[in-house]
């Protein structure tokens, strides 16, 4: 977690005007102790007082990579990630348990700090459980273009307007094997299993493939669902 947060100090200079989401995905060797150790963690006053959410998810489908969870803390904006920033470095309980403790039962596998091109739906926390698609992308703009127009007429055919979905990138600690994803969140795994079953099958799904193809490769895919909030 240390290290992590000094790679990434680097976002004070950048002005952007978007939430920041940092993904922290471990390999859990012993999943209850994960999550005892970030209970307690997140139960220090460092935890207490960072300005956002903060939530453990589970890869019940991992694809193609090595974790199987990912603790996510999501700011609202630069001020709320410098302020965790900055005072993470001042607890040495929070060092003690991150750094130590749940590095004894776990394997850190990526760190990234990821913000949003486009979405829809401003509360995540109402979705349980996230289809993500990690995707190489050349033309970021088209893709974006061809994305919001199929994405917002497949939620209302198949009526999840009201929930998350969107595309967005790694800010920083780019991952070298895709250079955005999209996510599109379910209240629970037989909903998300069902929508993506429709989705495949529908002809726009289709349509929408041959206007990408030449724009974007999809690397892996990810089924996200979410363990606990704290």
């Amino acid at each position: 977690m240390k290290k992590l947060l000094l790679s990434i100090l680097l976002l004070g200079t950048i002005s952007l005007n978007a939430q920041y989401c940092l993904f922290l995905d471990i390999k859990a060797e012993n999943p209850e102790m994960v999550v005892s150790a970030l209970s307690t963690a997140m139960n220090t006053e460092w935890g207490k007082n960072i300005q956002g959410t903060k939530s453990l998810f589970a890869y019940a489908i991992n694809g193609s990579t090595d974790s199987t969870h990912s603790l996510q803390i999501c700011f609202p904006n630069e001020a709320a990630f410098e302020q965790a920033f900055m005072s993470y470095g001042q607890s040495l309980e929070a060092q003690l348990l991150l750094d130590g403790k749940l590095a004894d039962f776990s394997v850190a596998v990526s760190q990234s700090l990821n913000t949003p091109i486009w979405y829809n739906g401003e509360d995540w926390a109402e979705d349980n459980v996230f289809m993500l698609y990690q995707m190489e992308v050349t033309n970021p703009s088209l893709y974006l273009k061809e994305f919001k127009s199929f994405s917002q007429k497949m939620a209302k055919k198949l009526g999840y307007e009201d929930s998350s979905y969107g595309l967005a990138y790694p800010i920083v600690g780019k991952n070298s094997d895709f250079t955005h994803f999209v996510w599109i969140g379910s209240p629970d795994i037989k909903t998300a299993l069902s929508n993506t079953k429709k989705m495949f099958s529908d002809p726009a799904f289709a349509e929408f493939s041959k206007k990408v193809s030449g724009v974007r490769k999809v690397v892996n895919t990810v089924m996200s669902v979410r363990v606990m909030d704290f």
